[in-house]
């Protein structure tokens, strides 16, 4: 069985608790004598994620007829579900489908595995992203740096190094006696 994706149902920690209730009301209708899966499929989830599905059992050569190897292809998927690794994201916005697919197509590429996401809303962040994993916090957001320039202002003093002060037209400049010009370019020469 190949890497089982299942971002098409489930990218946030909400999502993945409503298709893991509805996978298991399929799950448990199965061996009624009136069962139909492309009906339960769509009562549960509605055309398109219905015709995902079938797409995943087709990948994962598990056929439609036999009750026994479908409900053991959906525990096999209830399981995966239930060990997902949550990621806990704070946006300044609230994400639209658009933003979660790439946010997730990301993870399955680069780290080759699927999360969830357990997104919350915090306007305070600006722009960006806030980001805790495997314990550990991550702020890639604005705010900091718009903290440090509000300080700046507020205060007057800068918190980054300052630039090179020019030299007071009341100031001497330093300057290099010709013979040590000379040694440096006889030195350089000579090596």
């Amino acid at each position: 069985m190949e890497i089982l994706d299942l971002s098409d149902f489930c990218k946030t920690k909400a999502q993945a608790n409503d298709f893991f209730i509805r996978l298991s009301n399929i799950s448990q209708k199965m061996y009624q004598t009136d069962f139909n899966l492309e009906k339960e499929l769509i009562e549960q989830f509605g055309i398109q994620k219905k015709e995902a599905f079938l797409t995943l059992l087709r990948n994962n050569n598990t056929t439609t007829t036999s009750p026994v190897a479908l409900k053991a292809f959906i525990a096999t998927i209830l399981q995966k579900i239930s060990t997902l690794q949550v990621l806990n994201m704070a946006l300044a916005f609230q994400p639209d489908d658009d933003t979660l697919k790439a946010l997730s197509d990301w993870f399955l590429l680069n780290t080759n595995r699927q999360v969830l996401f357990n997104i919350t809303v915090d306007p305070k962040l600006i722009a960006g992203v806030a980001i805790y994993y495997n314990s550990r916090y991550f702020d890639f957001s604005i705010k900091p740096i718009f903290d440090r320039i509000l300080k700046e202002v507020v205060t007057g003093k800068p918190t980054t190094p300052a630039a090179p002060k020019p030299i007071a037209a009341t100031q001497t400049p330093i300057t290099v006696a010709q013979s040590t010009v000379a040694t440096a370019q006889n030195a350089t020469a000579a090596s």
